[in-house]
């Protein structure tokens, strides 16, 4: 081997070693990105579990309280409104309302600046999530109409959020969206123990810009084909079944009707959130929640407690039950006028569930005034047209019911309802509810 070929031999060495300290370096950078995600999914599974059993033990706590001293806790509600809300004004206004909004919020914020994305974010902080935590708790024993799903995305972008900032000490290059994506996503699938819907709902409400150009397409023509194939073919499965069961028939009125009530009422929920200024309330905080404290105590004592909380119980109750008969036929706009309030008044809590138990109200009072035999597809029929009307996220409202009652057979009935409540919908509200309240409180 002459002196030229040695050359070339030594100039091709560092070359190698080069691209292997390089594979060594991303393979470090790519195992420590998914340890960090890893245990911060991981907490947020824990910490949405803990908040759960926080918030049903608070919930059991009103009940116990309400059907021992009705009246010394319809006393008590006004005020303990005004606590659950000046909670959130001392120590952190970004924990106000739903917490998906703020979430939004930071994650816009974050894109439009490349250069600094807001890791310190008071909007998605541990700060904001306990604050979160402790104002929904109060809420929830004052007797408001909230749910704990909202603020759980919060709290779980927050966990997110506090891991990106010790992964950006070594690895700068760190997305700061992609943390608040799966942070959010993470949070809806561990409140609804749904994982498919936390997709979904990334997908709808987080990505919406590049989702929303072709959703509407790719839902009708799912729809118009399902129709089809199950006019032609009926509802079979492709593998087949074990065992036979029967199932429903396309429930073409009922889906209509239910398609166009959740849109009309579920428009008309968000609008209500959207401009609040029709209710001409207080400007101060304190009054506010005052007001819509004194009026939630007089429904609640009116439906004996029904509309208070997330509307779970209640919900349930009935799901499983033989008989509609029992049920409040009024339940539906209580807890309507009760959800909305609770939100106005300033305090933590969401509106994920109250929107379900609304729906499931409507679903039911129509079953119990026309006599249907079929009150719990009533009852799911109604979730998914309300949810899809007043939050505009189809896909969400579907995937969430399906995976919480394993009713699959149903799928093209809810994706029509859902599909006609938010084209309803958008009549009254054609801007998502959470993306304006995200772009209002920014403007803001």
């Amino acid at each position: 081997m002459n002196n030229e070929e040695h050359e070339r031999v030594g100039e091709k060495e560092p070359v190698h070693a080069r691209d292997y300290l390089r594979y060594l370096r991303k393979l470090r950078e790519k195992s420590y990105m998914q340890f960090t995600i890893w245990t911060a999914a991981l907490l947020v599974g824990c910490a949405a579990v803990l908040f759960a059993r926080l918030i049903s033990a608070s919930q059991a706590f009103f009940f116990t309280l309400f059907h021992g001293h009705t009246y010394l806790m319809t006393a008590a509600t006004p005020l303990l409104f005004v606590a659950a809300t000046l909670i959130v004004q001392k120590f952190g206004p970004e924990a106000r309302g739903s917490g998906i909004p703020q979430v939004l919020e930071a994650i816009d914020r974050a894109n439009g600046d490349k250069v600094e994305p807001p890791w310190h974010s008071p909007l998605v902080s541990l700060r904001t999530a306990a604050v979160k935590v402790i104002s929904s708790c109060v809420g929830i024993i004052a007797g408001a109409s909230i749910g704990r799903e909202g603020p759980t995305v919060q709290i779980s972008a927050s966990v997110f959020a506090f891991f990106g900032r010790m992964t950006r000490r070594v690895l700068p290059q760190v997305d700061f969206q992609t943390f608040l994506t799966a942070g959010a996503a993470a949070g809806v699938a561990a409140a609804f123990n749904a994982p498919l819907a936390g997709i979904a709902f990334a997908l709808e409400e987080v990505t919406e810009g590049a989702f929303g150009r072709f959703r509407e397409m790719v839902m009708l023509a799912v729809i118009l084909s399902g129709i089809a194939a199950m006019a032609i073919s009926g509802n079979y499965l492709y593998f087949g079944h074990p065992a036979v069961t029967l199932t429903p028939n396309l429930l073409v009125p009922e889906t209509l009707v239910f398609g166009i009530v959740g849109g009309i009422m579920g428009g008309a929920f968000a609008r209500l959130l959207a401009f609040p200024e029709v209710f001409g309330l207080p400007a101060q905080p304190w009054k506010r929640a005052l007001y819509c404290g004194i009026i939630c105590a007089a429904i609640g004592l009116l439906t004996d407690g029904a509309s208070a909380g997330s509307g779970y119980e209640v919900t349930r109750g009935f799901l499983e039950s033989s008989s509609i008969e029992e049920w409040p036929a009024g339940l539906g706009i209580a807890k309507f006028a009760t959800t909305v309030l609770s939100y106005l008044s300033g305090m933590a809590g969401g509106i994920f569930s109250p929107c379900l138990s609304i729906g499931a109200g409507f679903g039911f009072t129509v079953a119990k005034l026309f006599h249907l035999q079929n009150f719990k597809v009533c009852g799911l029929l109604g979730m998914v047209g309300f949810f899809s009307g007043a939050i505009q996220a189809p896909l969400t409202a579907v995937i969430i019911i399906m995976e919480m009652t394993d009713e699959h057979s149903l799928i093209i009935p809810f994706l029509l309802a859902a599909y006609l409540a938010r084209r309803i919908g958008k009549v009254f509200m054609p801007v998502p509810l959470y993306r304006f309240l995200a772009s209002k409180n920014q403007k803001g």
